[in-house]
């Protein structure tokens, strides 16, 4: 028999489960890395990390008929669960160059959940696990003679945050590691942020972004120049 409540109480069974955005493009991207296995073709290029790589159309920057560059973003993706993908989206297909992009999704910690009842995650947890996850990739690459570039996090103009400052303060603090970590390690750095950054240091330039978050056509552009030019430094061309 089920307890008499009194009008103030009630009962959940609360959330079963979780919605990971890794998930939502699984069977394709097993497709797809199947088929570049089976017929064993070696991508120069390949992009990974969440919407930001979901939604650049490479060809538009990168097109030569010598050159092929694949695509592996993950719109929603954070660095926990590209960390759990990498190996079978990255790493076994061997591609020449691994450009990856990753982190601002983590900054959701920072909010909570207000519908859920979750309180934001201390500051220091989720830029820690941030660096490890990242550290984690870098090193799984390097051992895998692949050669890496990792993208700066963009400035970002979410008007409907309540955590704007702390999450910009991590996005400030996490590329200040990503510099120095890839000068340690001798990886590439592309640093979108400096060229997209307006001149007050925190939101981007006019023209630049589509929504506040996503680039736009002329954010990709200058993304694009940016990769160029470091993958450029260590004589590697991609256009």
């Amino acid at each position: 028999m089920k307890p008499v409540l009194s009008t103030d109480e009630y009962q959940s069974p609360g959330y079963f489960s979780l919605d990971i955005a890794a998930d939502r493009d699984r069977k394709e991207y097993n497709i797809r890395n199947h088929s570049l296995i089976r017929e064993n073709i070696r991508p120069d290029f390949l992009f990974i990390g969440d919407s930001i790589t979901r939604f650049w159309e490479l060809d538009a920057y990168f097109y030569k008929e010598e050159c092929r560059c694949i695509n592996r973003g993950i719109a929603g993706d954070t660095t926990t669960y590209l960390n759990k993908r990498y190996d079978y989206d990255a790493l076994q297909l061997n591609p020449g160059v691994i450009i990856l992009h990753i982190g601002i999704n983590d900054t959701m910690d920072l909010e909570g959940d207000y519908w859920k009842l979750l309180p934001p995650l201390p500051f220091d947890e989720v830029l820690g696990r941030a660096k490890e996850n990242i550290s984690d990739m870098a090193m799984r690459t390097k051992a895998a003679g692949i050669t890496l570039a990792i993208g700066s996090l963009l400035p970002m103009k979410i008007v409907l945050s309540l955590h704007v400052e702390t999450r910009q303060r991590f996005i400030r603090d996490l590329n200040a590691w990503l510099s120095e970590f890839c000068a340690t390690e001798g990886l590439i750095y592309a640093d979108y942020f400096g060229s997209i950054v307006d001149t007050d240091g925190y939101l981007p330039k006019a023209g630049t972004m589509y929504d506040g978050l996503h680039p736009d056509a002329g954010g990709y552009r200058i993304m694009s120049d940016v990769l160029s030019a470091a993958l450029a430094k260590r004589d590697i061309r991609i256009s």
